[in-house]
């Protein structure tokens, strides 16, 4: 495998991605992990690499204790996997073979593997037995499928939510409340994210510093979002009162399925359930889309009425 600069082959490295079986496709692709890598991760030394049968997308570092560390680009959740080619067997022994010639690391992690997945079992079958193996904290993300458009995915909803949402619906249409939904060029990217930030300023998530109105998470989003503007990927609504844009839903289409990445609304209009109202109107842009996945992210309560699978994928800590 050869050393490889991932921004500049990008497009080819998200061609990779969309073959890849049993990953998280969008949170290893280059738009969220290259963001994450400028904004969310402390320094380190790239350690990227193309070979024969895919990329290995990682940075080294160096541990306050002392001793070198190799890991995925983004390690914020651990939600992106370093291992990118169809050929899982084949980009098993080539990642295999580049940690084997190595010897500037100790140790080692390989995030973003569903447990029994192919990846891991193919890992598996070429690593050295003198290094150890141990297992991170799994990570769980919700899916929904869109199978039979907006009525098929109402149809596998819980009979309390269809209820909420006819009732909000009602509600915020004799409130003039409308949703438009946006989609910006790459040159719109910058107006496009201080229109959802001064969306983002009306909610409690702002008013508490949880949500990406200021810090690590503001940047993040904002050097993913030209990425994805300029690829086509976002997928933007917001919800309107008057003049005013008083919540938004922000998401991502990859290879067919998209993840929902963020959304706010304003405190004052909590009563007529704008979070579900633009979670609904998002889905009925993607049913009409053809879109065939709805990927809600990492473990929330609520996101257990909206989807009915879900996705597992752990770490696999290596320790020479």
């Amino acid at each position: 495998m050869q050393p490889v600069d991932l921004a500049a082959v990008a497009d080819d490295f998200d061609r990779a991605i969309s073959v890849t079986p049993a990953i998280d496709r969008f949170c290893s692709s280059s738009a969220w992990i290259l963001a994450a890598a400028a904004t969310l991760m402390p320094p380190r030394a790239p350690f990227s690499f193309h070979g024969t049968h895919g990329y290995f997308a990682a940075a080294r570092g160096v541990h306050p204790a002392g001793f070198p560390y190799i890991e995925p680009l983004e390690l914020a959740w651990g939600l992106a996997s370093p291992m990118v080619g169809a050929d899982v067997q084949g980009l098993a022994e080539e990642v295999v073979s580049l940690l084997s010639s190595r010897r500037d690391w100790q140790l080692a992690i390989l995030a973003g593997m569903v447990g029994d997945g192919p990846q891991r079992r193919a890992l598996e079958a070429v690593m050295p037995p003198r290094w150890e193996r141990r297992r991170g904290t799994p990570t769980i993300r919700h899916v929904a499928s869109l199978d039979g458009g907006v009525d098929g995915y109402l149809s596998r909803r819980p009979r309390e939510l269809r209820k909420s949402l006819r009732k909000s619906l009602k509600a915020a249409a004799g409130a003039g409340i409308t949703f438009e939904s946006v989609r910006a060029p790459m040159a719109e990217a910058e107006a496009l994210y201080a229109r959802i930030q001064e969306a983002e300023g009306r909610s409690w998530k702002a008013r508490e510093g949880v949500g990406i109105s200021a810090g690590a998470m503001r940047a993040f989003y904002s050097a993913m979002l030209p990425r994805l503007c300029l690829l086509g990927q976002q997928r933007t609504i917001f919800a309107r009162r008057g003049d005013l844009d008083v919540g938004y839903i922000l998401g991502a289409v990859f290879d067919g399925e998209y993840r929902g990445l963020q959304f706010s609304y304003d405190d004052e209009l909590s009563a007529f359930g704008l979070g579900g109202l633009l979670q609904y109107h998002q889905i009925v842009g993607l049913c009409d889309e053809g879109i065939g996945r709805y990927d809600l992210g990492t473990e929330m309560d609520y996101k257990r009425r909206w989807a009915e699978d879900v996705m597992e994928t752990e770490m696999l800590v290596l320790v020479r």
